[in-house]
């Protein structure tokens, strides 16, 4: 409010000081009625009026909180609570095994495949509702458990997708794939129906596995996000690993899932769609602060916007260019004998 008063009393300044000046030359400007029409008497009030409205509109959007898709907020600032029949659930299975620390990823397979697995997963979270979204995850090696359910906070799950030593928690041995989507179906079993989206983060670097367990209802996609380099192994202790590509197109028929390799490229905006869905907010109940700034931006802006039009054209009675007599050329009295 004080720099929309601000800008009112410059304007209301610059206004009287232009009045001022314009005195002096009535007659040339507006000829020899020697002023312009009524109506322009209210262009000063209306220009200090709409500086005023532009200002305070301004200022009140550029010091309001933005309205983003990953949070819904009040007018006291507080986050809004979701309905529960709008949530929906995203279970993240990563594979901690050491074979995820071999450098075949990226663009140049340089890139560690856990550390692929984050840029993945971030750009995942980037393109998702997150007001709505829960997040469990659960790892596995050996074995596999749950370390995070129902999160709200995306940094959780970047804390743990980022260098968390989570192989140390596990016993040595060979990599145990089916454990974790035992694990994470267990996990998800109470869960409304169709309302968890599942991403299995892996190299496939596993045990032969024959039996696969029933996920539950509540698991409405799975995505399997294969990393590593599918052709050449890279040498993990003491046995040659790469991406399982076979066997984990095999297990996405088996549970009705999806194959994504993503050691090179992200998983595409159109396998998101459900994810990324916001449901329509709920009724407003009138016209917050930032919807009259908005208005009060448009007001101003359309009549600063239209007086300089109107004064141009409507704004003077006299015509100089169709009432003063038409100035003939010198060249054409020099040619004619009248001057020389």
């Amino acid at each position: 409010m004080l720099v929309a008063v601000l800008v009112v009393l410059l304007t209301a300044l610059a206004e009287y000081w232009h009045i001022r000046q314009m005195q002096t030359m009535t007659r040339l400007a507006f000829g020899p009625a020697g002023g312009p029409r009524a109506w322009t008497k209210a262009v000063p009030v209306l220009r200090v009026v709409a500086c005023g409205l532009l200002a305070w509109g301004l200022m009140i959007l550029a010091f309001s909180e933005p309205d983003l898709l990953a949070s819904t907020s009040g007018d006291n600032g507080q986050q809004e609570e979701t309905d529960p029949a709008d949530i929906q659930r995203v279970v993240l299975v990563l594979d901690v095994s050491p074979s995820m620390n071999a450098e075949d990823a990226g663009a140049y397979q340089k890139v560690r495949r856990r550390d692929r697995v984050m840029e993945v997963v971030e750009g995942v979270l980037a393109r998702i509702a997150l007001s709505r979204t829960r997040f469990s995850v659960v790892v596995f090696f050996t074995s596999a458990r749950p370390v995070v359910v129902d999160a709200t906070d995306t940094n959780v799950v970047r804390n743990i997708l980022d260098n968390l030593p989570l192989v140390w928690s596990f016993e040595p041995g060979e990599t145990r794939l089916l454990d974790g989507l035992e694990v994470a179906g267990e996990l998800a079993k109470d869960w409304p129906p169709a309302s968890t989206t599942m991403f299995l983060c892996t190299d496939g670097d596993t045990v032969e596995f024959n039996q696969i367990p029933n996920l539950p209802r509540s698991i409405r996609k799975v995505e399997i996000l294969a990393v590593g380099d599918p052709l050449v192994s890279t040498r993990v202790g003491a046995h040659e690993s790469r991406q399982q590509a076979a066997v984990l197109r095999r297990l996405a028929a088996e549970v009705g899932g999806t194959y994504h390799n993503v050691n090179r490229r992200h998983m595409s905006t159109e396998a998101l769609a459900d994810l990324a869905r916001v449901p329509p907010p709920p009724p407003a109940t009138g016209l917050q602060i930032k919807d009259i700034a908005r208005i009060a931006i448009a007001i101003g802006a359309i009549v600063l916007g239209l007086l300089p039009v109107l004064l141009q054209y409507f704004g003077s009675a006299w015509h100089p260019h169709r009432e003063l007599p038409m100035q003939t050329p010198r060249s054409e009295l020099v040619a004619t004998g009248d001057i020389r």
